[in-house]
Order: C-alpha cells, then sequence, then structure tokens
C-alpha cells in the first residue's frame, strides 16, 4: 500500500475509515488510510490508538457490534512498526480481558528494550497478541499471547494478572513463562528443558502461544541478521547450536500434542535459522 512508502519512523499509527467497507478485512483501499501519528515512542502510539478507537466508537460495546455497526461509520485504528502491523484497535472489542492486559504490559513492559534489536520491547507482545487474533484464537489465547512476558521480564505478579485478565489467562502466562529460579547462565539447558515441559502440561492454549512467540522472535532475529551478520550471535546466552536445538525441542513437544499450521511455519524458519552462518 502507498502510506508504508510515507512511514518516517518506527512506529506509526494509522487511522483507517471503515465505512462501506468490510470492518474487519485485513486490508483496505488507500484512501481509508490517513497517517494519524509516527513516533518512536510506542507507548505514546499504543496510548493514542485506545483512547482515539473509544473516542471515535462511543456506542461500540462487543466485536459482534464492530461487525454488524462500523461499516455504517466507524474508525480503527492500526499500528505499524516499521512496515509490519502490530496491533488493530478494533481488537479490543473482542475480549474484554484485553483492555487489563494492555494496561499491565503498557504499564510494565515501560522502557525495556529488547535484546536483539534495541527496539521497544512492548511491540513484541503486541505483535504475539495480534496475530493470534488474526488468525482466530481464542480470547484467552489472544489475552495471554499480550501478557505472556510479564512474568519472566518484568515485576508484574500473578495476582495482578489474575485480577485484570482472569485465572485462566494467568494459567496459560505461567504455563510459557520460563523458571527464573534457575540460572541462564549455569542451567540454561535445564531451564529450557523445564520450559518445553510446562508448556506441554499447558495444553494446546499454552502451545500456541509458545509457538507464536518464537514466529516473531524468529523473523526479528532474521530481520537483525540481515544488519549485522554473525556477530548477532554474541547477544545470546548460548550460540546457534544450543538455539537450534532449543527450537526442535518446542517443536517437536508440540507436534505430539497440537495440530495446526503454524507448526509448518515455525519448522521453516528453524531450518532457515541452522543455516545461518555463526
Amino acid at each position: 500500500m502507498n502510506y508504508k512508502q510515507k512511514l518516517k519512523h518506527r512506529y506509526s499509527l494509522l487511522k483507517i475509515d471503515v465505512m462501506d467497507t468490510i470492518p474487519f478485512a485485513d486490508f483496505f483501499d488507500d484512501d481509508h488510510y490517513v497517517g494519524h501519528h509516527s513516533s518512536e515512542n510506542l507507548e505514546e502510539i499504543l496510548d493514542l490508538a485506545v483512547t482515539g478507537f473509544w473516542k471515535l466508537n462511543p456506542t461500540m460495546k462487543t466485536y459482534n457490534d464492530w461487525e454488524t455497526k462500523a461499516e455504517d461509520g466507524g474508525f480503527d485504528f492500526q499500528i505499524v512498526a516499521d512496515k509490519t502491523t502490530i496491533f488493530r484497535s478494533s481488537l479490543m472489542l473482542s475480549d474484554p480481558r484485553i483492555m487489563g492486559a494492555i494496561f499491565l504490559i503498557r504499564e510494565y513492559h515501560k522502557g525495556q528494550t529488547r535484546k536483539g534489536d534495541g527496539f521497544a520491547y512492548l511491540e513484541h507482545p503486541l505483535e504475539v497478541g495480534y496475530r493470534l487474533w488474526r488468525d482466530g484464537f481464542s480470547g484467552d489465547v489472544v489475552t495471554a499471547a499480550f501478557c505472556h512476558d510479564l512474568l519472566e521480564d518484568t515485576k508484574c505478579t500473578e495476582a495482578e494478572i489474575k485480577e485484570k485478565c482472569g485465572r485462566e489467562v494467568l494459567r496459560i502466562v505461567k504455563a510459557v513463562s520460563n523458571d527464573e529460579s534457575l540460572s541462564d547462565k549455569k542451567d540454561w539447558e535445564k531451564k529450557k528443558a523445564k520450559y518445553v515441559q510446562t508448556v506441554r502440561a499447558g495444553g494446546e492454549k499454552a502451545i500456541a502461544v509458545s509457538v507464536m512467540d518464537k514466529i516473531c522472535n524468529l523473523q526479528s532475529f532474521f530481520d537483525q541478521y540481515e544488519k549485522e551478520g554473525p556477530s548477532l550471535w554474541k547477544k545470546f546466552n548460548r550460540g546457534k547450536d544450543k538455539k537450534v536445538w532449543f527450537e526442535k525441542e518446542v517443536i517437536k513437544m508440540a507436534k505430539k500434542n497440537w495440530n495446526h499450521q503454524l507448526l509448518s511455519t515455525l519448522e521453516e524458519l528453524v531450518d532457515m535459522l541452522e543455516k545461518l552462518p555463526e
């Protein structure tokens, strides 16, 4: 789409006029998009996406409302990171717990950056949740995807996740969280083996979050590898062989307990990873 050629910052917020369209479409004609705001500050962009949506769509209470009424006059907001969509505001209507999740990740991932590329950490949980939502997963899965790194990488407590998002979401988040009592330096293999076990025990919902998490992480890794080359491996706790081993262990476990096309995507990415020079 032409508007992507005009994006000047890492994060851009696009306002979408969905009148006379299919409101839940993946793409719209260019004249339906307006560049609303562009910034390096993803937290600011997310705030605008949330407040702008509720302000311009005050009568929308459920996603069914959105599907049936928005084409008569509604506006969606889309967050783009570089040229990849990582959030659509209308998804907030699909499950009331999502607002709780957005509140938590906005609060606890504030100021954090990703190890591989230095971009806002918030970008990752937004993308994982958004992509699972676009693939039609349940509200439990989508909400847990937004929250999936809170216990592992922030000071957010189990009680806060339970209060904002419910018991089932907390269960999934716990299942996809590494045991932080195990050291990355001394117990890395043990830590990752335990992660595989807890995801398996968490069932299909946890496996879905784990697999999409890995897909997004690997795609980001490849993007950064194009810029840095083999030196990128130095930013991670273990080298290529151990990383490939871990990814294959997740795939092996997932294939025994889940049947979904996302596994083929993950397998293809791990094959690509294995072929990268170290």
